[in-house]
C-alpha cells in the first residue's frame, strides 16, 4: 500500500459526512419538538417547516465546506510558493550512501542530510547506523525522512521479514526517542535493470518494500513509494549513480507526498 495519507479530498468528504449527520440531528431534534408540543397540529405545517431548516441547513453546509476548499487551496498556493529549501527546514533527511547526492547537486543545505556507505537496519551498530540515529536524536528534527534497507539487501539479503522486524525496533527506538518528530519511510529505491541483472539479491527489492509498507500501515506512518516514481533515464551512464535531474525530482516528489 502506498503511504497513508489523507488527501484533501477525503478530508472535505470526511467533514461534509460529519456536518450532515450534525444537520440530520438537529432536524431529527425538531421534528421530535413539533410533535411533543402539539401532537393534533397539523402535518402539513410541520412539513413545511422541516423543508426551510433541511434547506437552511443545507446551506450552511455548503458555505462552510466551500470556505474549508477555500483555505486549503490558499494553503496549497502558499505552500507551492515556498521554496524547496523553505519547505526541508527543520527537517532531517537519513539515509543510505545514495542520500549524498541530494547537497553535492546542492539540492538541499549539507545540514539537512545524514548519509552513510554500507548502512544496514539489521546491523546498526557495525554500520554506523546507530551513531547516526543518536545524533538525529540529539537535533531532534521536526520531520526526519529515512532511506534505508539497500544496505540490508546487498551486503546481507536476510529475509524480508526479518529486515521488517529490525526495522520496526529503529522506528519504535526513534518514536522513543523523538517523540514530536514526524517519521516519513522512503521505500528502498530501485535498481537500474543492467544492475538487477548483476545481482540477483536487487530480486529481494519489492519484498522489502512490502514489508515496509505493512510495518508502516501497522505503525500508522507515511510510506513514501518510490518505485513508479523511478525512470530509467534517472540513471547515469554508469548506471549505478543518479542524475543531478533526480536529486532535484526526488526532493520534491518526497515533499509532494508528505505535504511540506
Amino acid at each position: 500500500m502506498k503511504k497513508k495519507r489523507h488527501f484533501a479530498g477525503e478530508d472535505r468528504v470526511l467533514r461534509f459526512a460529519v456536518l450532515m449527520m450534525a444537520a440530520l440531528l438537529v432536524t431529527g431534534t425538531a421534528i421530535v419538538g413539533l410533535r411533543m408540543k402539539n401532537l393534533r397540529v397539523d402535518s402539513s405545517e410541520g412539513e413545511k417547516k422541516l423543508k426551510e431548516l433541511e434547506k437552511r441547513d443545507v446551506q450552511e453546509i455548503d458555505e462552510k465546506i466551500k470556505k474549508l476548499e477555500e483555505e486549503e487551496e490558499k494553503a496549497l498556493e502558499e505552500r507551492k510558493n515556498r521554496t524547496i529549501e523553505e519547505r526541508f527546514a527543520d527537517c532531517l533527511i537519513l539515509g543510505d550512501a545514495v542520500c549524498q547526492g541530494i547537497y553535492e547537486y546542492e539540492c538541499l543545505d549539507a545540514g539537512i542530510v545524514s548519509a552513510g556507505q554500507n548502512l544496514c537496519v539489521a546491523a546498526p551498530d557495525e554500520t554506523g547506523l546507530t551513531d547516526m540515529l543518536l545524533q538525529a536524536a540529539a537535533d531532534a528534527p521536526k520531520k526526519i525522512f529515512l532511506v534505508l534497507g539497500r544496505g540490508d539487501i546487498e551486503t546481507r539479503g536476510e529475509e524480508a521479514e526479518d529486515f521488517a522486524e529490525a526495522y520496526k525496533g529503529m522506528l519504535d527506538s526513534l518514536k522513543e526517542s523523538l517523540p514530536d518528530s514526524e517519521i516519513y519511510v522512503n521505500s528502498i529505491l530501485p535498481v537500474s535493470e543492467e544492475t538487477a541483472g548483476e545481482n540477483e539479491a536487487y530480486a529481494l527489492i519489492p519484498e522489502y518494500n512490502r514489508k515496509l509498507s505493512e510495518l508502516c500501515e501497522s505503525m500508522k506512518l507515511i510510506f513514501i513509494d518510490n518505485t513508479e516514481f523511478m525512470k530509467e533515464e534517472y540513471y547515469e551512464e554508469d548506471k549505478a549513480h543518479m542524475t543531478a535531474a533526480f536529486y532535484s525530482d526526488w526532493i520534491s516528489y518526497m515533499a509532494e507526498q508528505t505535504e511540506l
